[in-house]
């Protein structure tokens, strides 16, 4: 039991808050880009085999950043009396627009190049890339003094973008309308799944005064998301919602646009240096 004071102990260990645009924000942002160029580098060797190892690194990796990340925010350990106290922190359940790329990723490491995976990755390439790239921008709310929980903030949503990204450069993921359209719908679908947990956990009872607001669309908290926690305290509540879906049906249609603006310039070059 001593160990696991000690390991409690080690995980909890702190620093200063980062700040944005800090040497630890800067730093996760030359690592992801990096990582881009490195995989950009190797888009001509993208394989089934690679594809699963890097499945596999984010997905398994992120699961135990996020495993510790739980264990640390429930249990704490009290040095002066040597015990053990158990608290769950509702409003950290897994289960956001950010959280989802793990389940994905590893969900598609057991299926086949079949509709549902391509869907199941389109999502990573246009929707949760959203998160990613909002929080990588502006990680000021998900900072804390916690090493542990600032090192899996910043691994989560920059090892999603570069997932995203790489997904879109290896062609895993091809930019057309038909894969957009049903990254939409594997984001509702897990839209549905939120909404779901968030009435059954609140009317349960046994949140005890704590926020649970998977998606940020719970009718019964106000969102901590910029903007929309403005909306959502000054129209109804199912106006919010759709005002919610339609935000991000919009910004998945501009990151297709943008990839499929990009794809144009590359091809167009390419036309051109061929022609030459």
């Amino acid at each position: 039991m001593n160990l696991f004071y000690k390991l409690l102990l080690f995980l909890k260990g702190t620093m200063d808050t980062p700040n944005s645009f800090g040497w630890f924000h800067f730093l996760w942002i030359f690592l992801t880009i990096i990582s881009i160029v490195v995989l950009y580098k190797r888009k001509d060797k993208h394989n089934e085999k690679e594809l699963k190892i890097i499945l596999f690194l984010y997905g398994f990796i992120s699961l135990i950043l996020e495993i510790l990340k739980q264990i640390i925010w429930t249990i704490d350990y009290n040095q002066i009396t040597n015990t053990l106290t158990f608290d769950y922190s509702w409003y950290s359940f897994p289960f956001q627009l950010c959280t989802t790329p793990i389940y994905v990723s590893l969900i598609c490491l057991f299926l086949k190049d079949n509709k549902i995976r391509k869907s199941l990755l389109s999502y990573l390439a246009f929707t949760t890339i959203l998160g990613s790239i909002a929080t990588i921008i502006m990680p000021d709310s998900c900072f804390t003094e916690d090493i542990l929980i600032n090192i899996h903030t910043m691994y989560l949503h920059c090892g999603s973008l570069v997932l995203s990204v790489y997904l879109l450069i290896a062609k895993e993921v091809e930019i057309n309308l038909t894969n957009l359209k049903n990254s939409i719908y594997v984001f509702l679908i897990f839209l549905g799944v939120a909404l779901f947990l968030n009435i059954m956990i609140y009317q349960s009872g046994i949140l005890n005064g704590e926020t649970f607001n998977m998606f940020y669309i719970s009718p019964y908290f106000i969102s901590t998301l910029p903007v929309f926690n403005i909306i959502q305290q000054n129209v109804p509540y199912l106006i919010y919602l759709i005002i919610y879906i339609v935000a991000i049906v919009i910004g998945s249609l501009i990151i297709y646009s943008i990839a499929k603006g990009i794809q144009s310039i590359f091809n167009y070059k390419k036309e051109n240096k061929t022609d030459r």
